[in-house]
């Protein structure tokens, strides 16, 4: 039953009163959808000229604002009064009216319009076919094997890695023979390196030693 799709698709215990006397007029979601359509934009259009009738009354309200300024009479000023207060009182009365009535009935309406655009794309999504189903299903069993194949593949690679390579005789001497090859490198770089002889250290000269004083005077005593 549509009403009872619509309650638990919405998690809803009971539809609100502004649409549920339309969804059990509706015969199937589509005519729901386009009921819930059609009053969203009646009550958006109320809702325009009522607000189109709030500026009309406001302006009014301005210019008695105005000629109540300039009159000089208390009693005419007192008639003004009078008439700019029954303004706003209407102004007041058509805003309620329009949040109360208007703006509540088109938040609901949008919210099962949404939902039931929903639930219409999804009743006309076409289901997939056999045929459909077992290319997709081999497709996907195609690319299972691949994954496989990759997994095996990286595991024996890791597998080689750590596994000691097997080597036989005739691979071990011919090791053995670039291991030697290697080793009369070395030698004959050795040999050809010039032979290292320590340098003689040179005696260092010491300088003439200048005699002191008392030397000099016995010296020059000498001289005499």
């Amino acid at each position: 039953m549509l009403l009872d799709k619509i309650k638990k698709m919405m998690g809803l215990g009971t539809l609100p009163d502004e649409v549920a006397p339309i969804y059990k007029g509706a015969r199937s979601e589509k005519e729901a959808l386009e009921l819930l359509r059609d009053a969203r934009r009646r009550d958006e259009d109320r809702r325009n000229r009522a607000l189109e009738d709030v500026e009309i009354l406001q302006s009014r309200e301005s210019e008695l604002m105005d000629e109540g300024r300039k009159e000089g009479d208390q009693n005419r000023r007192l008639s003004l009064a009078r008439r700019i207060k029954d303004i706003r009182w209407k102004i007041e009365e058509i805003e309620a009216r329009i949040e109360s009535v208007f703006n509540k009935r088109i938040r609901i309406y949008k919210e099962h319009v949404a939902s039931l655009e929903t639930l219409v794309a999804l009743a006309e999504e076409p289901l997939p076919s056999q045929k459909q189903l077992e290319e997709v299903a081999i497709k996907a069993k195609e690319k299972r094997d691949d994954l496989d194949r990759t997994v095996a593949m990286a595991e024996g690679m890791s597998l080689d890695k750590n596994t000691e390579p097997v080597i036989d005789a005739e691979e071990r001497a011919i090791l053995e023979e670039f291991q030697k090859s290697d080793e009369a490198k070395i030698e004959q770089a050795e040999a050809d390196l010039p032979e290292f002889r320590p340098r003689e250290k040179k005696r260092r000269e010491e300088p003439a030693r200048e005699p002191k004083a008392a030397e000099r005077g016995d010296e020059e005593e000498e001289l005499e």
